[in-house]
């Protein structure tokens, strides 16, 4: 597992992470979807650039495909994401995303 500070902070890819997890947090909040082309089209990255950042936010628990066989994959966080989003994000002392818990 590599450490948050690792991941969000320190490493080359962070801030575009940082920026996968406020999106699929957003559209959580929202009750939308969110799917890998759009998550690139928001960051302007390409489909495979932001798809090797989602395969590792997956693999260390941040976010989930709610229907991994579907066209396209629907993603969420996961509670580790969501707790994540909040630190990130968060301008309130509440956890805004406690409503949403999986």
């Amino acid at each position: 597992m590599i450490p948050r500070s690792v991941l969000f902070y320190w490493s080359k890819g962070a801030e575009i992470r940082r920026s996968i997890i406020r999106l699929i947090g957003t559209c959580n909040l929202r009750d939308e979807p969110s799917f890998l082309n759009q998550i690139a089209r928001e960051v302007d990255l390409s489909h495979v650039a932001v798809k090797k950042h989602i395969d590792l936010l997956i693999s260390e628990g941040y976010i989930r495909p709610i229907n991994p066989e579907g066209k396209p994959v629907y993603l969420e966080l996961t509670t580790t994401g969501k707790v994540e989003y909040d630190e990130i994000f968060s301008k309130s002392s509440g956890n805004i995303l406690e409503s949403n818990s999986s």
